[in-house]
């Protein structure tokens, strides 16, 4: 036997938690649902929008140590999701002693190791590119093209957290989301925020997938590969970042709040 996992989709049941990732206290860092299938449900996108967190993640058993993640917002299946992932190991270390894994994904192999209750998060390096005509931003420092995203650079940390969104302008942007970011004042090197209105997401509390591009992109402004991060959303949470190579390790911490049972399944699929 693989696992000695709860079966999960029997009798219309699936167990679910929500966790506080990139937070050492509850109500702080960013909420996500994580649940552990034995198959992904034909519902997994309605259940994602019925729990209206930016995302959920549906976690498949592999083998020793080695799963399968997909993750959804309220309105979209996407490639790749930091704290997540994140809360996905913390709830596989909390329930069954897991202190390092790997995760299947649309983004290739994920490793999460997990040393004094410290998550380490092994993602893709994702390089930023060209600099880009943002109107919205046109009297901003610098947009430059980011994969999916929009990095744009603001003169001051405090510019980045008094920004004011306007969730309708952010719509006419192409991108998945818009990042904001500014070099830090005091203890970060670096702060963000980050909105993803296209995704069903106004404004996300702490972003690791965001992370995965802003290391590439303050990595070639100052010169440096570790840094100290924080995203200044009204929940707020601190990332610890090392680049090697094509690699970015994204470590922080993470807390249960809620566990309970899931009532509405109506199928399942491999």
């Amino acid at each position: 036997m693989l696992f000695h996992f709860v079966k999960l989709c029997y009798n219309h049941l699936m167990k679910l938690w929500i966790v506080d990732a990139f937070a050492t206290k509850p109500y702080t860092g960013n909420p996500a649902a994580v649940t552990i299938v034995e198959s992904f449900p034909d519902e997994a996108q309605k259940i994602a929008a019925e729990m209206n967190l930016s995302e959920t993640a549906f976690v498949k058993p592999l083998g020793q140590g080695h799963f399968h993640i997909r993750w959804f917002t309220p309105k979209v299946e996407v490639k790749l999701c930091g704290h997540a992932t994140l809360a996905s190991a913390h709830i596989l270390h909390q329930e069954y002693g897991l202190k390092e894994v790997v995760f299947e994904s649309l983004s290739g192999p994920l490793r999460v190791t997990c040393q004094e209750e410290l998550y380490t998060l092994d993602f893709p390096l994702q390089k930023t590119g060209r600099t880009i005509d943002i109107p919205l931003f046109k009297n901003r420092v610098i947009a430059v093209d980011a994969l999916d995203d929009v990095i744009i650079e603001l003169a001051s940390e405090a510019e980045v957290r008094q920004f004011v969104p306007n969730p309708a302008e952010l719509l006419q942007i192409e991108c998945r989301g818009i990042i904001i970011t500014a070099r830090g004042s005091g203890s970060y090197d670096f702060v963000s925020r980050f909105f993803g209105p296209r995704v069903g997401v106004n404004e996300d509390p702490v972003t690791g997938s965001a992370h995965c591009k802003l290391a590439h992109y303050w990595q070639q402004k100052l010169g440096k590969s570790e840094f100290l991060a924080y995203q200044a959303s009204e929940r707020g949470g601190e990332i610890a970042i090392a680049v090697r190579g094509d690699r970015v390790y994204l470590s922080g911490r993470a807390v249960t709040v809620l566990e309970g049972m899931w009532r509405s399944m109506h199928g399942c699929n491999r």
